[in-house]
């Protein structure tokens, strides 16, 4: 997998906007009521420090639904408590689909996720990334794009 510039979330002075956390929150309102869901919670780029998250509840499960703070992707997951970073990548086929019926945003796969990321091509990164990356040393590429680094 070619990771871009900003795909740990250092390299760039740019950040998401309030209106791509309403953006998602959006998304997954329309996702969770075509999926029988119902969006539970919403936390903010800032708590985690690259990306947004929103919690979809279903009567037996939750899904955590990632969006990257630089880049337009998205990734599901099962919720972690606050301050830890999510490790349990999901594929959710209908979940996904309703995304994708209101959104362009990539939805990446478990697959991809965990992918070893000696295997991913990291030559786009800007030097602070690779520096990051020496420094806090994510395994794959999930850990890399969805992290808690400071």
């Amino acid at each position: 997998m070619k990771l871009p510039p900003g795909a740990t979330g250092f390299g760039t002075d740019s950040r998401q906007s309030k209106k791509d956390l309403q953006d998602l929150a959006a998304v997954c309102h329309h996702a969770a009521r075509r999926t029988g869901g119902a969006v539970a919670e919403l936390i903010p780029l800032g708590a985690t420090p690259n990306f947004h998250t929103a919690t979809i509840t279903y009567p037996d499960d939750r899904i955590a639904v990632l969006r990257h703070g630089l880049l337009p992707w998205l990734a599901l997951a099962k919720p972690t408590r606050p301050g830890q970073a999510p490790r349990d990548w999901l594929d959710r086929t209908e979940l996904a689909e309703a995304i994708g019926e209101v959104s362009d945003l990539r939805i990446l796969t478990r697959d991809e996720l965990l992918q070893p990321l000696g295997r991913a091509d990291l030559a786009d990164l800007a030097a602070a990334e690779i520096k990051q990356i020496a420094y806090w040393r994510p395994t794959t590429v999930g850990d890399l794009l969805f992290n808690l680094w400071d």
